[in-house]
């Protein structure tokens, strides 16, 4: 082989074309150092022309900076040659023509010749490599970082259960694993935990392993452990998309514990009420027992005739029963007020009319208007207003309430107007607007909180401070609010909203109107007559339904205002069928059912059970007490005479 630029017969032609086509870059280095041939990758590797390398030392293809040390490698190298394959030792660096460098990888191999030792490098640039190698690098040490920052005990496991991959959080929480975790299966980390009580334990180590097992096979939502520590750990397993499992533990120990002070406190808090609801009660049966010969005997004074008593001894007599009615008041008050807050206030939201509340309302504060001096007067109320949907009873408190504050806090000669209208959001406002002595600006803040009479407490008109405190939280319960506006020295208004219930209330008056109802037996006057007893405390219930059985002309109807006359009705009269209303004044519709059972005249009648309450949990309740039907209200007029058809025209049917 010559230096010439030349390459003669020691290198074959075939090997020669062989060289020259292979992928890589190829040197034949001797044993001094001296390249003696290079291929044609090399020469676009380096961006060398052959004749600048032939003859050269090979740290002409090293960076400068390791050319010093390099020629001592090299000759250890060829005094202990040994083949080195690619991607052995160290990372390496090619140097350009250019000056430029770039990451390659070196293969070695020793050939030993009679002129000495021969080595053959093959050179690659794994520049591309290197950046792949880098950016998974980071990716990795991302992730690692990642799975470190999080808080909560973090686990990967593979598709074999093994543990890939955790952080140090979770390191801590499972101290009680012996030795290095990575690899080990989550069988065998869940199985010393176990045997070195990790676990606090209200079931058998067995039955807790298999329930432990079958939620890591199929897990759903999460699972809740204690541990010995009184700590309370939701542990979450998740598949992943290779067959995996991530593991997240959450240590929820503090809100557990608030979650147990929390039931602690309700349930203090629920026995304090009902104890103080007891007390109000026993309090209130005591209070009632005196005043009972107070205002009894005061009202005997205030009658006997066999000894009159004199204007003075009358004048007296009047302030004892004025001041035990407002004893008696606020009795009354406080106990609602006690009911309403233990939430034992039954309610029966149906639709109805303010147009007949606000008569009823004005009815029963007329003579205290009158007495007052005050007028009271209904604004005419608009043609489209709908139903609002409320217990009646309670709506009338309400209205009641605010009245008779607008008469008590008017002026001689003033009035006070119920005024009317659709309100925003589907709901109705009713106001009280009276131009009586308003509120001070300095009062308003407290007005609605218990015994707060804005600033009347020790004035000369009477109250008990608790009247709007209750009629707000009825409103509340109703889904209502109340609100007022107020000037002192020009009058106040108050008002209370109420949903609307514009579908309810057409449904009532197509109940109601006898052209909508189809015709039916019990029209014709010819043939048995036949009682019902309606059980219903409210009288536009009442009304209604006396309109409906009016058109029956074989159907006498007698009614009762609670359950306690009901049931003394029915073994008196033994009607054919009883119609039960269910949120009734004391004793309940369900209790009421039960006594009807217990005697023997009673215990046959059909009871058709009538409630607001449409809930699929209300009717199973009544089919289960055992009433014959339940019909929810609005009630349709179809809908109860056919039933009424099949009870008092033929063999009744099964109960259902």
């Amino acid at each position: 082989m010559t230096h010439d630029g030349g390459q003669d017969e020691p290198i074959d032609a075939r090997f020669r074309q062989l060289f020259e086509t292979a992928p890589d870059a190829m040197v034949i280095v001797d044993e001094h150092g001296l390249i003696e041939f290079v291929n044609a990758q090399t020469e676009e590797l380096f961006g060398y022309d052959r004749a600048e390398l032939l003859g050269q030392r090979v740290e002409i293809l090293i960076p400068e900076r390791f050319r010093p040390n390099h020629a001592g490698y090299r000759a250890g190298f060829v005094a202990a040659p040994k083949v080195r394959p690619m991607g052995a030792g160290t990372a390496l660096s090619g140097r350009h023509k250019n000056g430029s460098e770039m990451a390659i990888e070196v293969s070695l191999n020793p050939l030993s010749t009679p002129r000495g030792i021969v080595v053959s490098a093959v050179i690659r640039e794994i520049r591309e490599r290197r950046e792949i190698e880098a950016a998974a690098k980071l990716a990795s040490d991302r992730l690692l970082s990642a799975v470190e920052s999080v808080q909560n005990p973090f686990a990967l496991f593979d598709a074999h259960d093994r543990l890939v991959l955790c952080n140090s959080a979770f390191r801590r929480t499972v101290p009680h694993v012996a030795g290095p975790v990575v690899g080990k299966t989550f069988e065998a980390l869940f199985d010393e935990a176990l045997t070195r009580g990790f676990f606090a334990l209200e079931e058998s180590p067995a039955a807790f392993r298999a329930r432990r097992l079958a939620y890591r096979r199929d897990p759903k939502g999460v699972l809740e452990v204690r541990t010995t520590e009184h700590r309370s750990l939701r542990i979450s397993d998740r598949r992943t998309a290779e067959g995996g499992t991530v593991s997240t533990i959450w240590d929820v120990t503090d809100d557990a514990k608030r979650e147990d002070e929390l039931r602690q406190a309700r349930a203090t808090a629920e026995a304090a009420s009902a104890a103080k609801s007891e007390f109000l009660a026993s309090m209130s049966h005591e209070l009632r027992t005196p005043l009972n010969a107070i205002l009894g005997f005061g009202q005997l004074l205030q009658r006997d005739r066999k000894t009159p008593l004199n204007a003075r001894q009358k004048g007296m007599v009047d302030q004892v029963l004025k001041a035990g009615e407002h004893l008696l008041h606020l009795i009354d008050d406080v106990l609602d007020l006690a009911r309403i807050e233990a939430g034992n206030v039954p309610l029966s939201p149906e639709p109805v009319s303010v147009a007949g509340v606000l008569l009823e309302a004005k009815a029963a504060l007329d003579p205290m208007a009158d007495r007052a001096g005050v007028e009271l007067v209904i604004a005419p109320v608009p043609d489209d207003l709908p139903m609002v949907c409320a217990d009646r009873t309670r709506f009338a408190q309400i209205l009641m309430n605010f009245g008779s504050n607008a008469i008590k806090y008017g002026r001689q000669g003033g009035r006070a107007v119920f005024e009317s209208k659709v309100g925003a959001a589907g709901r109705v406002r009713i106001s009280v607007v009276d131009d009586g002595m308003g509120i001070p600006e300095d009062k308003q803040g407290k007005l609605f909180q218990p015994f707060q009479r804005a600033g009347q407490e020790t004035g000369p008109i009477e109250g008990t401070g608790i009247g709007l405190t209750i009629t707000k939280r009825l409103a509340e319960m109703m889904g209502g609010s109340v609100g007022f506006r107020s000037v002192a020295g020009e009058g106040s208004t108050f008002w209370v909203e109420l949903p609307a219930r514009q579908a309810a209330a057409h449904a009532l008056v197509e109940a109601t109107n006898p052209a909508t109802q189809e015709s039916s037996p019990l029209r014709d006057g010819e043939g048995p007559r036949y009682t019902v007893l309606y059980v219903e405390d409210n009288p536009s219930n009442i009304a209604f339904m006396e309109a409906l059985v009016g058109e029956l002309e074989r159907v006498e109807l007698f009614t009762a205002p609670n359950a306690e006359i009901g049931i003394e009705l029915a073994r008196a009269r033994k009607p054919e069928v009883v119609l039960m209303d269910i949120n009734l004044p004391g004793m309940s519709g369900f209790d009421a059912l039960r006594k009807l059972r217990e005697w023997p005249e009673t215990r046959a009648i059909p009871v058709i059970a009538l409630s607001a309450a449409a809930m699929d949990r209300d009717k199973k309740r009544a089919e289960q007490a055992g009433f014959f039907r339940y019909l929810t209200k609005p009630v349709r007029v179809d809908e109860l005479t056919d039933v009424l058809e099949s009870l008092l025209m033929s063999d009744p049917p099964a109960p259902g």
